[in-house]
């Protein structure tokens, strides 16, 4: 199988999923990482089990001769990552969200088109196999015209923001909080099983937990927010709910999908199982393709990820043998139309109104 060298930008989940999983899967080849913040290299050999590890990036990107690089940056830095890899007639898969604004977008896709190299975004969760199998559902057409979504989402991470500094991801600045993390995911998601735009939306950010003390009476104030409420409209017509939750103490499902059209029903429940109705019928269950199993070698929190993530791998080396992007991998296309999204709600949220989303 033909192998590509990989550059990691990005000691965090860089360093903990990306690299492992790449570095398990036949087509990739990890090469080196870097850190941004000049972090511990140690602790970023040790989690990611690779020995080249770089504390600048852009000695990285000189240095090495690489196929392609990972962006696992802050989102603050994407845009100026993303435009090096560039620049360096390098291919670039950068993680979601895209950019802090729309802006920065269309100028990663002019430099993309620059340069002639493929830019996608790290939506591997579209690769699950319930998800794959809502998109086939709604290829089908079972569901008839789509009239309501409700997608809802929260976690059992009370304890955590009250005990645990959120570092970038709680300041509204460098493109924290769970609207980007996530929300980005759920906007995704939506648009691609539906195949629709969202048109308009009314939202609300709140930070629950708004500041995080320390034993040695340090505090960090946050800015970014840890929860989001949107009510918005598809350009289908559709109606749709979005909500997560991040400060909550219990949850009986972290991800429940609801989807209501005029010829049936479906429900999917934490990303792995499909329920669904046709017509007035009750809710039955639909049989998914098997999960796949983590190599016992792989660190517990890559292993995680690999059920969606070996699979979006697999698409991604197709896509780099053949030239011809898989269908379900998203491109800088898909994280424009989703950034539009984002700075909607945004927008929305900070001045308590309904926003055309253009």
């Amino acid at each position: 199988m033909e192998k590509f060298r990989v550059g990691i930008i990005g000691t965090g989940f860089g360093a903990k999923v990306h690299a492992p999983m790449m570095d398990h899967h036949e087509g990739f080849d990890v090469v080196a990482i870097s850190s941004v913040s000049r972090g511990n290299v140690e602790e970023a050999r040790k989690a990611s089990g690779i020995d080249n590890i770089y504390t600048d990036w852009r000695q990285m990107l000189e240095q090495e001769t690489l196929d392609l690089v990972v962006v696992a940056s802050a989102v603050h830095l994407h845009k100026e990552m993303v435009a090096a890899a560039f620049d360096k007639g390098v291919h670039a898969v950068c993680e979601k969200p895209m950019a802090l604004d729309i802006t920065e977008t269309k100028e990663m896709i002019t430099e993309r088109d620059k340069a002639g190299k493929l830019g996608l975004i790290n939506h591997e969760f579209r690769f699950l196999p319930a998800r794959t199998k809502v998109k086939e559902i709604m290829e089908s057409g079972k569901l008839g015209g789509i009239m309501h979504v409700r997608y809802q989402c929260s976690f059992a991470n009370y304890n955590g923001l009250i005990s645990k500094p959120r570092g970038w991801l709680g300041q509204e600045e460098k493109g924290g909080g769970m609207l980007g993390a996530i929300g980005s995911h759920m906007t995704d998601a939506l648009q691609w099983w539906l195949d629709c735009s969202f048109k308009e939306v009314f939202a609300e950010l709140p930070i629950h937990i708004p500041t995080q003390t320390d034993e040695n009476g340090n505090t960090e104030h946050r800015t970014a927010d840890d929860a989001f409420q949107i009510i918005g409209s598809l350009k289908n017509g559709a109606t749709v709910t979005l909500e997560l939750l991040s400060a909550a103490r219990q949850t009986e499902h972290t991800w429940r999908l609801e989807i209501y059209g005029t010829e049936g029903t479906l429900v999917m429940l934490d990303d792995k199982k499909v329920l669904l109705s046709a017509g007035n019928s009750p809710l039955e269950e639909v049989e998914l393709v098997p999960d796949l199993e983590a190599p016992s070698t792989m660190p517990q929190i890559a292993a995680r990820y690999y059920n969606g993530f070996q699979r979006a791998l697999d698409a991604l080396h197709e896509t780099l043998v053949s030239g011809k992007k898989h269908p379900y991998l998203a491109d800088f296309e898909h994280g424009h139309a989703t950034q539009k999204v984002l700075d909607a709600v945004r927008t929305s949220a900070r001045e308590g109104r309904k926003m055309e989303v253009k």
